[in-house]
């Protein structure tokens, strides 16, 4: 059974639907997105500023935050795209996390703040995504982690089957936490989870899928990696949540691809890995774990 605080977040983002009518399609949709946007991005807070090294960067015009720790030298390099259905930008939650991972883990953490639907499509952003890539592995020729988070799970998958389809350095390893891996919601057991998910719905995810693909078709790789070639690939850890109508996506990946050290936990919703609960810090211990031993 999920602890209490857990059951208990999850009881209010499905009352209040506070995350819900960010991820609702419909009219409002696009206004949400637009108000969101008009709000000052989140970035690291003070506390995480006074406790590491934060620095802020550019690429192609784009904002790339690194944080390290200040005390030793980092025991891993990550590279880390963020969630938000490919339309909305990193939150206070993503850079909590990522703080977390820093401090308690000494983990270098670099997080580029790629190019948003809908003005910017698929193959648009995993180009950026791939160009930074290749300049993050001449950085780190000695190796490095890759992971992401919901559409950022999705992003890292894309960009790790295109790195190996140009046979460019792989990851040592990818963490894929709650990965969007088909922007088609059209598994039927997504319908049955929808009124337990706190934060996505099928109208939502869809019509940010859309927008996401552009001209591509839905079953694009580039979009949808779960239809791409898995074989070839670095070791991968992911995680799924019993509440996420995403959960099929990892479902499908862990079915695809034996291999894959999948994590999955009963009633716990979407993103479950990045927030406090105390099966999100059982998380992040085992993702300490898996990147230490790959």
């Amino acid at each position: 059974m999920p602890s209490l605080v857990a059951r208990l977040t999850g009881l209010i983002l499905r009352t209040t639907g506070i995350y819900r009518r960010m991820y609702t399609g419909g009219p409002a949709f696009a206004k949400n997105i637009a108000k969101v946007r008009a709000e000052r991005l989140a970035e690291p807070d003070a506390k995480t500023k006074a406790a590491l090294n934060v620095e802020q960067s550019l690429f192609k015009g784009r904002t790339v935050w690194t944080l390290a720790p200040k005390d030793r030298a980092p025991t891993a390099h990550l590279l880390y795209w963020h969630g938000g259905g490919y339309v909305y930008p990193a939150t206070p939650v993503h850079w909590a996390f990522l703080a977390t991972m820093a401090k308690h883990y000494g983990w270098s953490i670099t997080a580029p703040l790629y190019p948003l639907a809908p003005e910017v499509k698929a193959e648009e952003t995993t180009a950026f995504a791939l160009d930074y890539y290749t300049r993050f592995t001449e950085k780190h020729p000695r190796g490095f982690i890759m992971g992401g988070d919901s559409a950022g799970g999705g992003l890292a998958a894309a960009i790790a089957q295109a790195a190996r389809d140009e046979q460019l350095p792989l990851p040592s390893s990818l963490i894929l936490i709650c990965p969007w891996l088909d922007v088609n919601p059209s598994d039927p057991a997504q319908k049955a989870i929808e009124r337990r998910d706190g934060i996505l719905t099928l109208s939502g995810i869809s019509e940010a899928g859309l927008a996401y693909a552009g001209d591509l078709p839905l079953t694009d790789p580039r979009c949808s990696p779960i239809h791409g070639e898995w074989g070839g690939l670095p070791p991968i850890l992911a995680f799924g949540g019993g509440d996420d109508i995403l959960v099929v996506d990892a479902r499908a990946l862990k079915a695809k691809l034996p291999s894959v050290d999948y994590v999955e936990e009963a009633g716990l919703i979407h993103d479950w890995p990045i927030f406090t609960f105390p099966e999100s810090k059982a998380a992040q211990k085992r993702m300490a774990e898996f990147a230490a031993r790959t």
